[in-house]
């Protein structure tokens, strides 16, 4: 992850998370896409107009201009949907962004949430490519999943270790109330102790003194 996606997607996450990583879908998905519109709607119209009078007396040239301005915003737009369409992971939760041109829609989970996460593969060049669906299991069957996820058992590996820091530092932290109580439960109670002692001497001394102040020829000092 660079500098320049740190910041970008910091507007996604709140101010005090650290973003971790970036998991982009497979670069391969993207390339395939534009191969596509280019193929289809810019050099296969193009190659027919200019090779085919018939064509030209029948369709102006300006409509095919039209069409290449469309595939070039629609390639634009696609390469776009691809860097937005994300998993954020920062140090307490993982960000599924799902973008699109008039709204992105993000679902936080946090590490303590996730039940399990699984590695899917659609078809068989997916392993050539090293491209899966990465899935997280939430508990209550419910799941989010990042499409054509480039390398995921890395992501799956980074995922657990954070969740394990998470868990060591949550023990850290037990561990230290603990501490803390039990020190707090033995002032209270040591005191406790020493209040009951005093306070039964000091009944032990009024019985004494109230037994010699009724026997006669007492004289009474205080």
């Amino acid at each position: 992850m660079n500098k320049f996606e740190a910041s970008f997607f910091q507007k996604y996450v709140a101010e005090w998370q650290e973003i971790k990583w970036i998991i982009h879908i497979h670069f391969i998905d993207i390339l395939a896409q534009i191969f596509l519109w280019l193929s289809m709607w810019a050099i296969l119209p193009s190659f027919l107009y200019f090779y085919s009078e018939l064509i030209q007396e029948l369709i102006p040239f300006y409509f095919l201009e039209w069409l290449l301005i469309f595939v070039f915003i629609k390639t634009i737009y696609e390469v776009f949907n691809w860097y937005n369409d994300v998993w954020i992971i920062t140090d307490s939760w993982v960000v599924a962004l799902e973008w699109s041109l008039f709204k992105t829609d993000s679902l936080s989970v946090e590490y303590d949430k996730i039940e399990w996460m699984e590695v899917e593969q659609d078809w068989i060049l997916d392993k050539l490519f090293n491209k899966w669906n990465l899935i997280i299991h939430k508990f209550w069957d419910d799941s989010i999943t990042l499409e054509n996820a480039q390398n995921p058992y890395s992501w799956v590996d980074l995922i657990e270790e954070i969740d394990g820091q998470i868990n060591e530092e949550k023990e850290i932290e037990d561990d230290k109330y603990d501490i803390i109580m039990e020190a707090l439960w033995w002032v209270v109670e040591n005191y406790l102790e020493k209040k009951m002692n005093k306070s039964e001497k000091e009944e032990e001394i009024e019985k004494v003194i109230s037994k010699v102040e009724k026997q006669e020829w007492t004289i009474d000092l205080r």
